[in-house]
């Protein structure tokens, strides 16, 4: 008997997207798609990544709340008509140039609870630094989200201090935002090892 198909949805921004500039074309090895390749060599075709990052600067998480992100209706009405198991969102990076800790603070437990309350599993992941001068708080929006996390017993995908360890990142960037290839697999890595649990639970 084939295993159930899980479903895991993702949200965030040009980063989780896989823009390449200067034309913000779709790059094919983006971090979710890593991932997937990484979860199917673990369990299999029966786990699909849907990324739904949108590119550009309004999309940040208030914008998606609100729905004004272009990616289609407020967050808590697309999730309810989500097929996806899993719900994974990594807003900050735009949200630190668009709006103070505290929108952003209320629009992380909104999005929790709205994907709570569609029966679906949350997961948070933190962005990755940056390597320019336009996003000086982003350290304070990572650790917003690490406190909502365990206040409310959230799943959360570390990347910003460990890549911070990383030998020479910024050399890894574009237009200081970007990621290469390699930044993405090592991102990859780490949003596996926390969806991988979430998985097999759901095929259980």
């Amino acid at each position: 008997m084939p295993a159930k198909p899980v479903l895991i949805e993702i949200h965030g921004d040009d980063a989780m997207y896989g823009a390449l500039p200067p034309f913000y074309s779709f790059n094919p090895l983006s971090e979710p798609a890593d991932t997937q390749t990484i979860l199917h060599a673990q369990f299999g075709s029966a786990v699909t990544i849907d990324n739904r990052a949108e590119g550009g600067t309004a999309s940040t998480l208030v914008n998606m709340m609100n729905g004004v992100d272009g990616g289609g209706p407020p967050f808590a009405e697309r999730v309810k008509s989500s097929k996806a198991q899993i719900v994974l969102d990594s807003h900050a990076v735009n949200d630190d140039l668009s709006q103070s800790l505290g929108p952003y603070t209320d629009a992380l437990i909104a999005w929790i609870q709205a994907v709570r309350a569609a029966g679906k599993v949350a997961v948070l992941e933190e962005p990755g630094p940056v390597c320019d001068d336009s996003r000086p708080y982003l350290a304070n929006y990572v650790s917003v989200m690490d406190s909502v996390a365990a206040q409310y017993n959230v799943p959360l995908v570390k990347q910003y201090e460990y890549l911070l360890t990383i030998p020479n990142l910024c050399a890894h960037y574009t237009a200081g935002i970007y990621p290469d290839n390699a930044i993405y697999q090592i991102k990859a890595q780490r949003q596996a090892s926390v969806l991988a649990p979430l998985v097999k639970a759901a095929l259980d």
